[in-house]
């Protein structure tokens, strides 16, 4: 009635006056086809004058067809508003069918053949309503570009011998941080996490293996030159103006950067905290203790599979890296061999599949304690092997970096964390007078 000129755009989709709900707008639409055909002026007040009423019927037509009127259509967009209302009475009719169809098959004598055929025609009608993304090659041009020669794609670690390897992670994709426990991935991915909040990143921490304030000691042992870790646990640290610099220091450069969570259990509503924060990476440690529905009786490495493939959709649509940290399984206790390999992730081959890279952390001071290495030199409890399995777009191997479990610190090398260890023994023992 608005803008007569665009009725034969609606009349490709509204085919017949049902698809229409109400049977005051049905007559509408006719008597507004009634006048189109006699070529008649239509608009509000030719409808309703033409509209045919039933003398036991007292309608205020012209006033009614006024509040149709005083919607906020916009006349160019009338082919969009028909093709709206084609889909919703396509879904009437299907509803009308499958209630047919339930009706029908408790009895075995019926032909359904006809009802599952109109019932497939219009599931097809319906899937081909469904709006297609538009491909732009211009876009996607200049986003490779972006790729190629200002690396925002790429995200460095700022562990420097564990990037050479990987050379940093890739937005859209995944990176798996996996082993046994007290192998150190736990730390390992908060060190990530306090080097890439440091660089100016945005970091969203799930913490469901312990509470967030255990994380944070993590962090102020970190950031404390003689803070124990072990001290902060059992809460005796040996300095409080230590610990409140380090908190100090936590609240200027962590805040509005890092976010933590330990109270999401299950997929959804962790999706929904990681779209509420808009991080340029999530690390999620571990994936294992996610929770699924009470009737989802599936097992759980396909359960574990569809996690990783829920966050694979979620890092391209939202265009950041995800870190899941995972468990390995008991194998690895059982082979000579002690460094962890693919076959060793626990639950789940969709870890390896789903993930561009798959590392491993091993502590050989634990899990091969006593033993010599290649060079025939006892294992420390200093050092620590960061082994990449898979690297879909680079290289594979084992580094090894300095480790201080105490301080929660990762170094450069065995050197740089052994001198740490005799300089913070140093500093105590100075404290303590």
């Amino acid at each position: 009635m608005v803008a007569p000129n665009n009725l034969d755009l609606a009349q490709k989709w509204i085919e017949e006056p049902g698809v229409f709900y109400y049977d005051f707008h049905k007559q509408i639409w006719e008597t507004i086809l009634s006048l189109n055909e006699r070529g008649e002026h239509i608009d509000m007040v030719t409808v309703a004058h033409n509209y045919p009423q039933k003398k036991s019927i007292k309608k205020n037509v012209a006033y009614e067809i006024t509040e149709i009127g005083t919607g906020e259509a916009i006349p160019s967009k009338a082919e969009y508003y028909a093709k709206m209302l084609h889909g919703y009475w396509l879904r009437r009719e299907l509803g009308d069918y499958s209630k047919k169809l339930s009706g029908l098959t408790e009895d075995n004598s019926n032909d359904i053949s006809d009802l599952l055929n109109d019932s497939h025609t219009l599931i097809g009608n319906l899937i081909k309503l469904q709006p297609s993304k538009e491909f732009n090659m211009e876009d996607l041009l200049e986003e490779t570009r972006q790729s190629i020669f200002n690396r925002r794609t790429n995200i460095k670690t700022g562990i420097p011998k564990f990037d050479t390897v990987i050379s940093g992670m890739t937005r859209g994709e995944i990176t798996i941080i996996a082993g046994r426990p007290a192998n150190g991935k736990t730390t390992v991915a908060a060190n990530i996490a306090r080097n890439l909040v440091l660089g100016g990143h945005r970091v969203a921490m799930f913490n469901r293996e312990m509470p967030n304030t255990e994380m944070m000691k993590k962090f102020i042992a970190m950031e404390g030159d003689t803070i124990s870790y072990r001290n902060l646990r059992h809460g005796i640290p040996a300095s409080k103006t230590k610990v409140h610099e380090a908190m100090d220091f936590i609240h200027k450069n962590y805040t509005d950067k890092l976010f933590m969570f330990d109270d999401i259990r299950t997929l959804s509503d962790t999706f929904h905290e990681i779209k509420n924060v808009k991080p340029d990476v999530v690390i999620d440690d571990h994936i294992g203790l996610i929770e699924y529905a009470p009737n989802d009786r599936r097992d759980l490495r396909h359960k574990i599979g569809e996690t990783t493939k829920q966050y694979k959709w979620l890092a391209k649509a939202e265009d950041m890296c995800i870190m899941l940290v995972s468990q390995l399984n008991r194998n690895i206790e059982y082979r000579v061999d002690a460094v962890p390999r693919l076959s060793d992730l626990a639950e789940s081959g969709n870890l390896e599949q789903d993930a561009e890279i798959v590392a491993f952390t091993h502590y050989p001071y634990i899990s091969r304690y006593g033993e010599e290495d290649s060079n025939g030199r006892i294992w420390t409890e200093n050092e620590l092997q960061l082994v990449v399995s898979k690297n879909r777009y680079g290289t594979t191997g084992s580094v090894e970096v300095g480790y201080s479990g105490d301080s929660c610190k990762l170094f450069d090398d065995l050197q740089s964390a052994t001198s740490h260890e005799i300089e913070k023994k140093q500093l105590e023992m100075e404290e303590l007078g």
